[in-house]
């Protein structure tokens, strides 16, 4: 088994986060983790900074993922929620619709997870900051379940999601402040020592969903 928090922002390139990298891997031992995945906002670490970034964890036990959140947006550019992407050799930095970008990413190996799909905005209680309902449309890998802004009814959504579309869920804190890493994480049933097994395992829907605090 294997417990990570699979949505986590740094100050080094989430502009809004407070989180300072050096620090990441000491918390993570704190909140009992066994990995995280880095998903900043419109880019992946550039490879030579994120591999010595997970050496280090390593050293320490503790395995780093390196993903990207992205932004999909329509052809008249309403945004069309946020993507976890993992499983891509570089960062996503075109506009795309969520279909386009869902099939971009199968296209290169990766996998899609909706993040916090029904959230909401600050637009009030009919408006997602996430995707709401149009996650049935795409070709998700996984949906955000546990997430400290989805409420149980946000929840119970996309319970319902994935029993319609035989989706796994997952949890991730999308920290932007140090002590939010691990409130909500992902559980492995196997463990998971690379982003080989990382990948596989959520294909497989080996994983399950906790909120924490």
């Amino acid at each position: 088994m294997s417990i990570f928090d699979l949505h986590v922002h740094t100050r080094r390139y989430s502009g809004c986060s407070f989180i300072q990298y050096e620090d990441l891997v000491g918390q993570a031992g704190l909140a009992g983790l066994n990995g995280l995945a880095l998903t900043e906002h419109g880019m992946r670490w550039p490879d030579a900074e994120f591999d010595s970034l997970r050496e280090a964890a390593a050293a320490r036990g503790i395995v780093l993922i390196n993903g990207q959140e992205i932004h999909a947006r329509d052809a008249e550019g309403r945004s069309e929620g946020e993507y976890l992407i993992f499983g891509l050799g570089r960062s996503v930095t075109e506009t795309r619709s969520a279909a386009d970008l869902a099939q971009a990413v199968h296209d290169e190996g990766g996998i899609v997870i909706a993040a916090h799909p029904y959230k909401l905005s600050r637009g009030g209680r009919s408006h997602y900051y996430g995707a709401g309902d149009l996650i049935y449309k795409l070709p998700l890998d996984g949906i955000e379940l546990c997430h400290p802004d989805h409420s149980d009814m946000a929840m119970n959504k996309v319970k319902k999601a994935m029993a319609q579309m035989n989706l796994p869920g997952t949890g991730g804190s999308d920290a932007h402040k140090i002590l939010n890493i691990g409130s909500c994480v992902t559980v492995f049933e196997n463990r998971v020592l690379n982003e080989k097994d990382f990948l596989r395992e959520i294909r497989a829907g080996r994983i399950r969903a906790e909120k924490r605090w």
